[in-house]
């Protein structure tokens, strides 16, 4: 089953200020809950593990093919 990823800031609140410490992925795939799938110090890199994960799960039997979804909102593709 081809799954899907999500790529969110880890945050950490520090009196009046909220700060980015890394982002994650994280398996979306599941209604009963996401699970962590892996842990980065610079958001490309969660991107592109984001990617991967969902490329190696598109080649499983009955998988869907991948959508390859942009998951960064500010990355203006064909520009």
């Amino acid at each position: 089953m081809t799954r899907t990823a999500r790529v969110e800031p880890i945050k950490e609140e520090r009196d009046d200020s909220i700060l980015v410490s890394g982002w994650r992925v994280v398996d979306v795939s599941d209604p009963n809950g996401p699970a962590e799938v892996s842990r980065h110090d610079n958001e490309p890199e969660a991107i592109e593990a984001a990617r991967n994960f969902e490329r190696a799960t598109s080649s499983e039997p009955g998988s869907d093919p991948d959508d390859d979804q942009d998951y960064d909102s500010g990355e203006i593709s064909g520009r």
